[in-house]
Protein backbone atom coordinates (compact mmCIF):
# COMPACT_ATOMS: atom_id res chain seq x y z
CA UNK A 1 0.00 0.00 0.00
CA UNK A 2 2.79 2.44 0.91
CA UNK A 3 4.58 1.74 -2.34
CA UNK A 4 1.37 2.37 -4.29
CA UNK A 5 0.78 5.62 -2.41
CA UNK A 6 4.16 7.11 -3.27
CA UNK A 7 3.84 6.33 -6.98
CA UNK A 8 3.05 9.42 -9.10
CA UNK A 9 -0.69 9.98 -9.50
CA UNK A 10 -2.63 11.06 -12.58
CA UNK A 11 -4.47 14.00 -11.01
CA UNK A 12 -6.80 14.33 -13.97
CA UNK A 13 -8.41 10.97 -13.05
CA UNK A 14 -11.73 11.26 -11.21
CA UNK A 15 -10.89 8.45 -8.78
CA UNK A 16 -7.76 10.30 -7.66
CA UNK A 17 -9.69 13.53 -7.21
CA UNK A 18 -12.46 11.88 -5.17
CA UNK A 19 -9.94 10.04 -2.97
CA UNK A 20 -8.09 13.29 -2.24
CA UNK A 21 -11.35 15.10 -1.46
CA UNK A 22 -12.37 12.42 1.06
CA UNK A 23 -8.86 12.38 2.52
CA UNK A 24 -8.83 16.14 3.09
CA UNK A 25 -12.38 16.07 4.45
CA UNK A 26 -11.51 13.28 6.89
CA UNK A 27 -8.38 15.10 8.08
CA UNK A 28 -10.45 18.24 8.67
CA UNK A 29 -13.04 16.20 10.61
CA UNK A 30 -10.29 14.78 12.82
CA UNK A 31 -8.89 18.26 13.39
CA UNK A 32 -12.40 19.56 14.07
CA UNK A 33 -13.06 16.83 16.64
CA UNK A 34 -9.77 17.53 18.43
CA UNK A 35 -10.39 21.27 18.58
CA UNK A 36 -13.98 20.72 19.73
CA UNK A 37 -12.76 18.60 22.65
CA UNK A 38 -10.41 21.48 23.49
CA UNK A 39 -13.29 24.00 23.22
CA UNK A 40 -11.57 25.98 20.45
CA UNK A 41 -13.90 28.08 18.33
CA UNK A 42 -12.30 27.04 15.02
CA UNK A 43 -13.84 23.54 15.17
CA UNK A 44 -17.03 24.77 13.47
CA UNK A 45 -15.07 26.06 10.48
CA UNK A 46 -13.06 22.83 10.23
CA UNK A 47 -16.22 20.71 10.23
CA UNK A 48 -17.88 22.98 7.68
CA UNK A 49 -14.96 22.86 5.22
CA UNK A 50 -14.55 19.13 5.83
CA UNK A 51 -18.17 18.41 4.98
CA UNK A 52 -17.83 20.47 1.80
CA UNK A 53 -14.84 18.31 0.82
CA UNK A 54 -16.97 15.21 1.43
CA UNK A 55 -19.57 16.66 -0.92
CA UNK A 56 -16.95 17.32 -3.59
CA UNK A 57 -15.72 13.74 -3.28
CA UNK A 58 -19.24 12.31 -3.55
CA UNK A 59 -20.09 14.43 -6.60
CA UNK A 60 -16.87 13.31 -8.28
CA UNK A 61 -17.72 9.66 -7.56
CA UNK A 62 -21.22 10.14 -8.96
CA UNK A 63 -19.86 11.57 -12.20
CA UNK A 64 -17.31 8.73 -12.35
CA UNK A 65 -20.11 6.16 -12.00
CA UNK A 66 -22.25 7.83 -14.68
CA UNK A 67 -19.32 7.92 -17.10
CA UNK A 68 -18.54 4.23 -16.48
CA UNK A 69 -22.16 3.25 -17.11
CA UNK A 70 -22.33 5.29 -20.30
CA UNK A 71 -19.22 3.52 -21.61
CA UNK A 72 -20.35 -0.03 -20.76
CA UNK A 73 -24.11 0.12 -20.25
CA UNK A 74 -24.61 -3.30 -21.87
CA UNK A 75 -22.46 -5.11 -19.33
CA UNK A 76 -22.83 -3.52 -15.88
CA UNK A 77 -26.56 -3.27 -15.18
CA UNK A 78 -26.41 -5.09 -11.81
CA UNK A 79 -23.12 -3.67 -10.54
CA UNK A 80 -24.17 -0.23 -11.73
CA UNK A 81 -27.33 -0.45 -9.63
CA UNK A 82 -25.34 -1.31 -6.51
CA UNK A 83 -22.73 1.32 -7.29
CA UNK A 84 -25.42 3.92 -7.90
CA UNK A 85 -27.09 3.18 -4.55
CA UNK A 86 -23.71 3.49 -2.86
CA UNK A 87 -22.74 6.73 -4.55
CA UNK A 88 -26.16 8.38 -4.20
CA UNK A 89 -26.27 7.31 -0.54
CA UNK A 90 -22.88 8.90 0.10
CA UNK A 91 -23.84 12.03 -1.85
CA UNK A 92 -27.11 12.46 0.04
CA UNK A 93 -25.28 11.77 3.29
CA UNK A 94 -22.80 14.54 2.61
CA UNK A 95 -25.67 16.94 1.95
CA UNK A 96 -27.01 16.24 5.44
CA UNK A 97 -23.48 16.57 6.86
CA UNK A 98 -23.28 19.96 5.13
CA UNK A 99 -26.63 20.95 6.62
CA UNK A 100 -25.41 20.08 10.11
CA UNK A 101 -21.97 21.70 9.88
CA UNK A 102 -23.04 24.85 8.00
CA UNK A 103 -26.00 25.54 10.31
CA UNK A 104 -23.70 25.05 13.30
CA UNK A 105 -21.10 27.36 11.73
CA UNK A 106 -23.68 30.08 11.02
CA UNK A 107 -25.01 29.80 14.60
CA UNK A 108 -28.46 31.00 13.55
CA UNK A 109 -31.01 32.05 16.16
CA UNK A 110 -33.70 29.49 15.38
CA UNK A 111 -36.46 27.69 17.24
CA UNK A 112 -35.20 24.66 19.24
CA UNK A 113 -37.00 22.16 17.00
CA UNK A 114 -35.54 23.74 13.87
CA UNK A 115 -32.07 23.68 15.39
CA UNK A 116 -32.50 19.99 16.14
CA UNK A 117 -33.61 19.28 12.56
CA UNK A 118 -30.62 21.13 11.11
CA UNK A 119 -28.20 19.71 13.69
CA UNK A 120 -28.54 16.29 15.37
CA UNK A 121 -31.27 15.05 13.02
CA UNK A 122 -29.28 16.01 9.91
CA UNK A 123 -26.14 14.40 11.36
CA UNK A 124 -28.04 11.18 12.07
CA UNK A 125 -29.63 11.16 8.59
CA UNK A 126 -26.25 11.69 6.96
CA UNK A 127 -24.66 8.92 9.03
CA UNK A 128 -27.43 6.45 8.17
CA UNK A 129 -27.10 7.26 4.46
CA UNK A 130 -23.34 6.71 4.72
CA UNK A 131 -24.08 3.33 6.29
CA UNK A 132 -26.46 2.43 3.45
CA UNK A 133 -23.78 3.48 0.98
CA UNK A 134 -21.20 1.30 2.74
CA UNK A 135 -23.55 -1.72 2.71
CA UNK A 136 -24.23 -1.23 -1.00
CA UNK A 137 -20.53 -1.08 -1.83
CA UNK A 138 -19.87 -4.15 0.33
CA UNK A 139 -22.63 -6.05 -1.48
CA UNK A 140 -21.12 -4.99 -4.80
CA UNK A 141 -17.66 -6.43 -4.09
CA UNK A 142 -18.81 -9.45 -2.06
CA UNK A 143 -20.52 -11.22 -5.02
CA UNK A 144 -23.06 -12.89 -2.74
CA UNK A 145 -20.71 -13.65 0.17
CA UNK A 146 -21.85 -12.46 3.59
CA UNK A 147 -18.41 -12.46 5.19
CA UNK A 148 -15.14 -12.54 3.28
CA UNK A 149 -11.57 -11.37 3.78
CA UNK A 150 -9.18 -10.24 1.05
CA UNK A 151 -6.12 -8.83 2.78
CA UNK A 152 -4.31 -8.12 -0.51
CA UNK A 153 -7.25 -6.29 -2.08
CA UNK A 154 -7.11 -2.54 -1.45
CA UNK A 155 -10.72 -2.18 -2.54
CA UNK A 156 -11.75 -4.55 0.26
CA UNK A 157 -9.90 -2.52 2.88
CA UNK A 158 -11.40 0.72 1.57
CA UNK A 159 -14.92 -0.70 1.55
CA UNK A 160 -14.74 -2.28 5.02
CA UNK A 161 -13.16 0.80 6.60
CA UNK A 162 -15.89 2.96 5.04
CA UNK A 163 -18.50 0.61 6.50
CA UNK A 164 -16.93 0.63 9.98
CA UNK A 165 -16.53 4.41 9.91
CA UNK A 166 -20.18 4.82 8.92
CA UNK A 167 -21.29 2.68 11.87
CA UNK A 168 -19.20 4.85 14.20
CA UNK A 169 -20.71 8.02 12.71
CA UNK A 170 -24.17 6.59 13.46
CA UNK A 171 -23.12 5.92 17.07
CA UNK A 172 -21.66 9.42 17.27
CA UNK A 173 -24.95 10.89 16.06
CA UNK A 174 -26.86 8.80 18.61
CA UNK A 175 -24.64 9.99 21.46
CA UNK A 176 -25.05 13.58 20.26
CA UNK A 177 -28.75 13.77 21.14
CA UNK A 178 -29.55 15.74 24.27
CA UNK A 179 -32.40 13.74 25.76
CA UNK A 180 -32.46 15.52 29.11
CA UNK A 181 -32.31 12.09 30.74
CA UNK A 182 -29.23 10.27 32.02
CA UNK A 183 -29.10 7.19 29.81
CA UNK A 184 -26.88 4.16 30.43
CA UNK A 185 -23.55 3.71 28.61
CA UNK A 186 -23.28 7.45 28.06
CA UNK A 187 -25.77 7.37 25.19
CA UNK A 188 -26.38 11.11 25.49
CA UNK A 189 -22.77 12.16 26.11
CA UNK A 190 -21.51 15.01 23.93
CA UNK A 191 -17.90 14.06 24.64
CA UNK A 192 -18.52 10.46 23.55
CA UNK A 193 -20.16 11.78 20.40
CA UNK A 194 -17.06 13.84 19.59
CA UNK A 195 -14.67 10.97 20.32
CA UNK A 196 -16.69 8.59 18.12
CA UNK A 197 -16.66 11.18 15.33
CA UNK A 198 -12.89 11.49 15.77
CA UNK A 199 -12.44 7.71 15.53
CA UNK A 200 -14.75 7.42 12.50
CA UNK A 201 -12.91 10.23 10.72
CA UNK A 202 -9.54 8.61 11.44
CA UNK A 203 -10.85 5.38 9.87
CA UNK A 204 -12.05 7.43 6.89
CA UNK A 205 -8.49 8.74 6.51
CA UNK A 206 -7.31 5.14 6.21
CA UNK A 207 -10.14 4.43 3.75
CA UNK A 208 -9.13 7.43 1.62
CA UNK A 209 -5.47 6.34 1.62
CA UNK A 210 -6.53 2.86 0.46
CA UNK A 211 -8.59 4.39 -2.34
CA UNK A 212 -5.70 6.66 -3.33
CA UNK A 213 -3.29 3.71 -3.35
CA UNK A 214 -5.77 1.70 -5.42
CA UNK A 215 -5.53 4.39 -8.12
CA UNK A 216 -1.97 3.15 -8.79
CA UNK A 217 -2.92 -0.52 -8.92
CA UNK A 218 -2.17 -0.80 -12.66
CA UNK A 219 1.25 0.81 -12.17
CA UNK A 220 2.01 -1.71 -9.39
CA UNK A 221 1.11 -4.61 -11.73
CA UNK A 222 3.40 -3.16 -14.43
CA UNK A 223 6.26 -2.88 -11.92
CA UNK A 224 5.87 -6.53 -10.89
CA UNK A 225 5.86 -7.64 -14.53
CA UNK A 226 9.07 -5.68 -15.18
CA UNK A 227 10.88 -7.31 -12.26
Amino acid sequence: MIRALILPKHWNKLEVQSSMAFLLGSILFVAGSITEVQNQWIFKTLFMVGSVMFLVGSLTQLWQTVRAWRRQRKYIHVSFSLALIGVIGAKAGTLFFNTDSISDWLNLNLAPRTQELLGPDAYMAGSILFLISGLAHYAEISHGRLLFFEKYHLGWWACVSFLIGSVLYCLSALHGYDTGVDLPLGLSSERNSILLCLTASAIFIFMSLCSLAECSENEMIDLKLDQ
